[in-house]
């Protein structure tokens, strides 16, 4: 970028461009000063830093997250401590419960007597009816016949109806989930179906692409030749380069450097021209094959045939494809190791579809000659074009859908809530449009002070030209009513970016966008590998959601298209891979749990005092690999260490039996951090672990349910009783730290909660 449009950019805050010199917030120091600023209006009398500030921070793990989650934050409030929460840091289903949360507080609801908070009395989820009182001295009695008690009982008895958010009923069900699913499939299919036709088609018309005749052979010498061209005009160069060089050192190596990244370009140019080049031979054996006397006393007529054997092959190539595709993934959520490789699904899967799809676009494009005449060829081939350009990626795969049944959920209108006796609401038009920047402005709740929400996620680039984002696959991007972006980018303000129309429900959906092309839950994963990307890519099998590049100096001079479409990023992704890195106009936004699914990393980045962290993960080992991944990640990026001993970990793993049951000594511990300039700060970290001293019922539950509460996360369909469990395990879980003798006499604990 020009030196002169950065200060531009620097000046008017707008843009912070990211800075590795930066060693007190690696790049964000403008960032966090603004979130300082807004934050510190309800420090007005005695403005703080960060070092002074508390966090809570909410992980991946869907819906059993959320609802764990949320027990945790109904305990926190319940004793007052969620008042004192400065941060809000979520990730995929810790973003669901996360942003209800920041959706109530900050708008101004007619029918409440008074605005919900995160104070006891008027914190938006709580139990009703129940008897007690809160804890607090101007409590309100929860038995109060009150407006606002019922609401806040209403709300709570809402989630645990619907929590099987994806078919929520009222002509919303599962056969609306498959149908989406195979809307993206299909569209993707006969679309680059379509495109590689013209493809032929162009090649076949012009003569470039050889004709079948008599064997096909000069088809394969034609691309053997192409193959030892490309390698015979580079070898002479070199080897004459090397004896010329043989005395200058440095020559020489740039000389090897400069070889061996022009067979790095040349190898893959040579296999993707063999592959094309190989079409009409295998495709003419294939005939010929299929039509001798052997397979048709094997095959079936209809097979056996000139006008149908090939195009039948190719059908049963695609139908292999998606199958395989699909059996690869859900391997991929097993606990349990597989004696068969997913690799091996992987190679079959992306083998046959795309073999299957080019042997069915070639015999398409030798026939369409006969079928149409040339003027319907030409308009149907600007059809398809055109279409590809117009659609939106973004709006055909099943992103908009789980956005949508999310927001519905997670982000319901409250007055219909009343009205419509804890019925699914579906006046969910103000949340649809409830921009991200707009949380703390005059449309919403003006009075809002509750903790400022920092929304994680993904963005892919195994193509980066850094080798840390390179190695990791990706890189966080944050999301928040300030800014949007990351170390790899550049943060741009919220309000400016994509035309300030971010919403809250669509940041929400990205961060727990799990299922995705290049990506992997901490970085890792099947779906990190490249053919089973491409293979996904073509199927739009995605979750993801493609937005502009918050560096303005990536989307300047230059003709960019409005929307992200099958061309590009469509093409870029599937064939021109190297474009996915942090230069690209268009960039992909996934799950945060792909790079890290704690909702920890930019906690640590702002150096807070008191970090409370919720893990919801499932992890039936108990490997606790997530909290492994955090704090490797702040370790190297941050100089952070959080000091954490195996054998602290030995009391969240079960290991003794109570009444039949597996219990774990405790579900929570407390730790030091310790930060780059020596400051010192506290995690807390509660994990989803059945422990001792739990109530009946959830004895109860998990003798009915021994997998409980390490179900896999891919079980997205909660009924009321395994949200109930999820949730009260979080409560009873979080009542229990806020107890524990060695967390209340901790300093740090006493001063940021002021206790």
């Amino acid at each position: 970028m020009g030196k002169d449009a950065s200060k531009k950019y620097d000046k008017k805050s707008s843009y912070v461009i990211g800075d590795s010199e930066d060693l007190e917030y690696f790049g964000a120091k403008n960032v966090i000063d603004a979130e300082l600023q807004l934050i510190n209006k309800k420090y007005e009398k005695e403005p703080k830093q960060t070092k002074d500030l508390a966090g809570l921070s909410l992980s991946g793990g869907g819906i059993r997250s959320a609802s764990f989650s949320l027990g945790i934050m109904q305990a926190l409030a319940y004793k007052n401590w969620l008042s004192k929460i400065d941060y809000l840091s979520t990730v995929s289903g810790g973003g669901y419960i996360g942003a209800s949360l920041t959706w109530l507080l900050s708008n101004k609801w007619q029918v409440l007597d008074k605005d919900f908070d995160t104070s006891p009395e008027n914190f938006p989820y709580v139990t009703y009816p129940m008897c007690g009182k809160v804890n607090n001295k101007q409590g309100e009695d929860c038995t109060k016949d009150s407006m606002s008690v019922k609401i806040r009982g209403r709300l709570l008895q809402y989630l645990r109806q619907n929590a099987k958010y994806l078919t929520p009923g009222g002509g919303i069900n599962i056969f609306s989930l498959i149908a989406v699913l195979l809307r993206g499939i299909t569209l993707g299919l006969v679309t680059y179906f379509a495109l590689f036709v013209l493809l032929f088609l162009f090649l076949n018309m012009t003569k470039v692409y050889c004709q079948i005749m008599l064997t096909g052979l000069n088809c394969f010498l034609l691309i053997a030749s192409l193959i030892l061209l490309s390698y015979l005009v580079s070898l002479p160069f070199y080897s004459l380069g090397t004896y010329f060089y043989r005395r200058t050192k440095e020559k020489a190596y740039m000389l090897r450097r400069r070889y061996e990244k022009l067979a790095g370009i040349l190898l893959p140019l040579a296999f993707a021209l063999a592959v094309l080049g190989s079409i009409p031979f295998v495709s003419g054996w294939l005939d010929k094959s299929l039509n001798s006397d052997t397979f048709k006393n094997i095959y079936p007529s209809f097979i056996s045939n000139d006008k149908n054997g090939t195009g039948f092959f190719g059908v049963i190539s695609v139908i292999i494809g998606i199958i395989s595709s699909i059996a690869a993934f859900f391997k991929t959520n097993k606990t349990k190791s597989s004696k068969i490789p997913v690799g091996f699904f992987v190679a079959i899967g992306t083998a046959a579809l795309l073999f299957g799809i080019l042997i069915l676009a070639y015999q398409t494009s030798l026939k369409i000659p006969v079928w149409l005449p040339v003027n319907v060829t030409v308009i149907l081939a600007a059809a398809v074009v055109i279409f590809a350009i117009l659609v939106n990626l973004n709006h055909v795969s099943v992103h908009r859908y789980y956005r949508d049944r999310l927001m519905e959920t997670f982000m319901p209108d409250v007055a219909s809530i009343m009205t419509n006796d804890y019925k699914r609401s579906h006046k969910t038009e103000e949340a649809n449009g409830k921009r991200l920047h707009e949380i703390y402005s005059k449309k919403g709740n003006p009075e809002y002070f509750g903790p400022y929400h920092i929304i994680n996620t993904n963005v892919v680039l195994p193509s980066s030209r850094r080798a840390i984002f390179r190695g990791r696959g990706g890189d966080n991007f944050i999301m928040s009513p300030l800014y949007c972006g990351g170390n790899a980018t550049g943060w741009l303000k919220t309000e400016k970016y994509m035309g300030g129309e971010m919403t809250l429900a669509s940041a929400m959906a990205i961060s727990g966008a799990a299922v995705n092309p290049d990506a992997g839950c901490g970085g890792e994963g099947v779906t990190r590998q490249p053919f089973l990307s491409i293979l996904m890519g073509m199927l739009n099998l995605r979750l993801g959601y493609w937005v502009p590049n918050p560096n303005p100096h990536e989307s300047e001079g230059a003709i960019r298209p409005s929307v992200p479409n099958y061309f590009w990023p469509g093409l870029w992704e599937i064939i021109f891979r190297y474009r996915l890195n942090e230069k690209a106009y268009f960039l992909q936004l996934t799950d945060g749990g792909h790079f890290e699914n704690l909702a920890l990393y930019e906690m640590i980045r702002r150096r807070l005092k008191l970090i409370i962290v919720c893990d919801g993960t499932a992890d039936p080992q108990y490997t606790f690999s997530e909290l492994a991944n955090a704090m490797q990640k702040v370790r190297t990026d941050f100089g952070a260490l959080i000091i954490i001993n195996n054998e602290d970990l030995k009391d969240l793993t079960p290991s003794q039996k109570i009444d039949q049951v597996k219990v774990a000594k405790k579900g929570f511990l407390k730790a030091k951090i310790v930060y780059a300039d020596n400051s010192k700060g506290r995690l807390i970290y509660i994990n989803t672990t059945f422990c001792e001293e739990l109530s009946a019922d959830l004895y109860g539950y998990k003798r009915e349910h021994p997998s409980f509460p390490e179900e896999p996360t891919i079980d997205q369909f909660f009924d009321e009783k395994q949200f109930e469990a999820y949730r009260e395990l979080g409560y009873q879980i979080a009542l229990k730290m806020m107890k524990d003798k060695d967390v209340m006499d901790d300093l740090i604990v006493k001063e940021v909660m002021d206790l």
